[in-house]
């Protein structure tokens, strides 16, 4: 037969036997919090059985042992740098993400000033849809059809013309060109705007007019004029411009 003590300062529980107590009283002390009392039995034949009487199936209930001050000064510790470290891990992944989002949001911003400093950026931005060079100016798709002006057969071509950049940008020059099956010059000629300065932004449409224009023209090719189109083919690019392959007519 055993007893349960309970400690007077912290209220731990401890299974104790009697006899080691005796009649007289004996001084314990706390092992969870130190705290010296007297634990007394009146009469150890008096004292309750702890064994279940009324079914075998009950367990006798056991009293935990506590645990030593270092030891659970240790868990709390050790729980501590954990949650320190998980805030940190989380605060770096964080801090990572969002460096990564102002790279691109920067990369788009100012993807012109880019090109122009480092041309062959451009492929990286052709790879995902976008037609940057370093003028913040691109043409547009056209529209070409067939027109008689008093039985004179008239090509007219209509396009328009984009500033991507996020800054004005000057009017462009543009040169129109006729090309045969061979990808061959035929006729080229200069495409006037009206208007001042393009705006941020800002798309602005053009239309030109060739008469008569030669029997074996098969494509015809807008592009951004000497000496900017020089300055492309230099650095890479290309012909900076757009195409389309006229109608038939009769």
């Amino acid at each position: 037969m055993s007893i349960v003590l309970s400690c007077p300062s912290c209220s731990t529980r401890y299974r104790a036997n009697p006899q080691a107590i005796g009649a007289n009283g004996r001084r314990v002390r706390c092992a969870s919090c130190s705290y010296v009392w007297t634990a007394e039995v009146d009469d150890p034949a008096d004292l309750p059985d702890l064994q279940p009487a009324a079914s075998e199936d009950t367990p006798e209930p056991v009293v935990e042992e506590p645990k030593k001050p270092v030891e659970a000064y240790r868990q709390r510790e050790a729980k501590k740098r954990h949650k320190l470290s998980v805030a940190a891990a989380s605060g770096a992944w964080g801090g990572l993400v969002a460096a990564c989002a102002l790279i691109l949001l920067g990369s788009w911003v100012f993807r012109v000033d880019i090109v122009s400093a480092w041309p062959r950026a451009s492929s990286a931005y052709a790879a995902i849809g976008s037609d940057v060079n370093p003028y913040g100016i691109t043409v547009g798709e056209l529209s070409v059809s067939h027109e008689l002006d008093h039985g004179v057969p008239l090509l007219v071509v209509e396009g328009e013309i984009h500033n991507f950049d996020r800054r004005s940008r000057d009017l462009p020059a543009l040169r129109a060109i006729l090309r045969d099956a061979q990808a061959q010059s035929l006729l080229e000629w200069s495409v006037t705007m009206d208007g001042g300065a393009v705006d941020a932004g800002e798309r602005r449409s053009f239309r030109t007019i060739v008469s008569d224009p030669p029997p074996g023209t098969v494509e015809v090719e807008v592009i951004l004029a000497d000496p900017i189109t020089q300055h492309l083919e230099d650095a890479g690019y290309g012909e900076a411009g757009a195409s389309a392959e006229p109608d038939a007519h009769d």
